[in-house]
């Protein structure tokens, strides 16, 4: 044990300055005065251990709704008024504080103290405020933030009929608790050499997974394969920034799980592959604009050949491939090069270029100027990438896209519009587009997202409409091409429907389609 007392006011004075705008509404003197009357009467706790944020996936990235303090001691009972804290320099509102378990459950006399707090998102940030997540503006690319200090004073716990005060300022960027990247339990690499498409030389690449595989699925003999291919921001060597970047961890949970039904068996594995760079990147380690093969198209389809051959419980019939962005760019090639492998694709806000774009002498892209950024900072040609042979490659491939009209990083007519246009000319019947007006969210009531967020509609199961194929085919407009974008119907005013069956929703459909 080990409850050293020391001058109450002096450790609360670290946080005091930064903190006192948090807490209940009452006014500034009232705080102060009734936290002056718990700091002279509570002698400060020395027996703090460490203090772990507990990470969370949310629609518009990860987030820390909650902080877990460890003690040496087991603690009584907490009084929850009067808790400020600051996480990563964002003062939170504190929503309850209780004894809990290590990973922040409800529990009575434990050595844990768990904080619940308001999330929101940020508007000028794109972030979740309190993210532990940095974006590395050099590589487009989300970090985990080199330090995620947490600034805590409380005016009392009791610890064997004795009140203290606490005052914690610390590092807690290496304290993670993420039951959402728990669920991926099955963590891996896969390597090989290659051969560098923009080089022509031998390069040895190496792909990170990460699997969601339930118990449940012990008992099936031919289970459903659910693959995930990250965006832009998410490429590195740890899985767990493409998981949280955009709540892959929905497709783990039960409400997106429950639609995958095999005899009496519930359920899909889930994978989810990273590259070091961008699947856009074509050799020469940049985010290319689309047209374009990537330099990890052979090393991901022996990835993910490796772990079905370690899976022979896996139904080979039933491979599901999607990704959004940079993962979309990624899904659309992958067929394209591998048409007969997967029984369907559900790519988001998919990347694959229509057109090819204006390039170097060494095959890089010509931009607009070198600070340019997205897909709209590249010079557009009249010449079209998504060729005759490409569009025949996958007309017959169960396709079901996904998109928001106020994109601006993926222009939708450059992209998705005059490629299902062109799908469908050719006759393709199992391919389908929700087409989106905005990105609203949920998580935040009233929030509406950067347009390129579609993906939060697939995760948050709310992919159901779709567009009128015949109106599409009839467009002749080039900026439109038939389309209607809408919220109210979750994408369309049309429903999927294959023979005699309509589909409620993106999922349900997904799980119906076999080679």
């Amino acid at each position: 044990m080990r409850r050293k007392t020391f001058s109450t006011i002096l450790t609360l004075g670290i946080t005091a300055g930064l903190l006192a705008s948090c807490g209940s509404g009452e006014s500034a003197d009232q705080q102060d005065s009734a936290q002056q009357e718990s700091v002279q009467a509570a002698a400060a706790y020395a027996g703090v251990v460490k203090t772990s944020i507990y990470v969370k996936g949310y629609e518009g990235g990860p987030g820390v709704p909650k902080l877990i303090i460890e003690l040496e001691d087991a603690v009584d009972s907490v009084d929850p008024r009067g808790w400020q804290v600051m996480t990563a320099g964002a003062e939170r509102t504190v929503t309850d504080v209780y004894t809990s378990d290590e990973n922040g459950n409800p529990q009575e006399n434990s050595n844990f103290i768990a904080i619940d707090m308001e999330t929101g998102f940020n508007d000028e940030t794109f972030s979740v405020v309190g993210s532990p997540f940095t974006y590395n503006t050099t590589t487009s690319m989300n970090e985990w933030s080199p330090a995620y200090e947490v600034a805590i004073a409380a005016p009392s716990i009791t610890i064997e009929d004795e009140d203290y005060s606490l005052s914690i300022t610390e590092d807690a960027v290496n304290n993670r608790i993420s039951p959402d990247t728990d669920l991926f339990t099955a963590r891996g690499t896969f390597s090989g050499t290659y051969v560098n498409p923009m080089t022509d030389q031998e390069e040895e690449l190496i792909l990170s997974t990460a699997a969601y595989e339930p118990e449940e699925l012990a008992e099936g003999e031919a289970n459903p394969l659910v693959i995930w291919l990250h965006g832009q921001g998410e490429g590195g060597t740890d899985p767990d920034i493409a998981i949280l970047g955009n709540e892959v961890s929905a497709l783990a949970k039960e409400e997106i799980q429950s639609y995958f039904q095999t005899d009496d068996v519930t359920g899909a594995y889930v994978l989810a592959v990273q590259a070091p760079t961008y699947w856009m990147d074509e050799g020469d380690g940049t985010n290319g604009n689309g047209s374009g093969i990537s330099r990890y198209t052979e090393i991901l389809m022996d990835t993910i050949d490796d772990y079905v051959a370690a899976h022979p419980d896996v139904d080979t019939d039933r491979i599901y491939l999607g990704g959004c962005s940079n993962g979309g760019y990624m899904t659309m090639n992958m067929v394209i090069q591998y048409p007969a492998y997967f029984a369907a694709a559900y790519p988001v806000c998919e990347a694959y270029a229509y057109y090819e774009y204006e390039r170097n002498s060494d095959g890089t892209y010509v931009k607009m100027n070198a600070e340019a950024t997205g897909t709209s900072s590249f010079v557009k040609t009249e010449q079209v990438w998504f060729t005759e042979e490409k569009i025949q490659a996958i007309k017959d491939l169960p396709i079901w896209l996904v998109q928001s009209a106020d994109d601006p990083v993926v222009v939708p007519m450059n992209y998705m519009l005059p490629t299902y246009q062109a799908l469908v000319k050719a006759g393709a019947e199992n391919t389908w587009v929700s087409y989106f007006e905005t990105v609203e969210g949920t998580d935040s009531p009233g929030t509406t997202y950067l347009g390129h967020f579609s993906w939060i509609y697939l995760f948050n199961n709310q992919v159901t409409g779709v567009q009128d194929k015949e109106a599409i085919v009839a467009s002749t407009d080039a900026e439109t091409f038939g389309f209607e974008a809408s919220n109210a119907n979750g994408g369309g005013a049309a429903a999927a429907t294959v023979g005699e069956t309509t589909y409620t929703n993106i999922f349900e459909w997904l799980n119906d389609q076999s080679k």
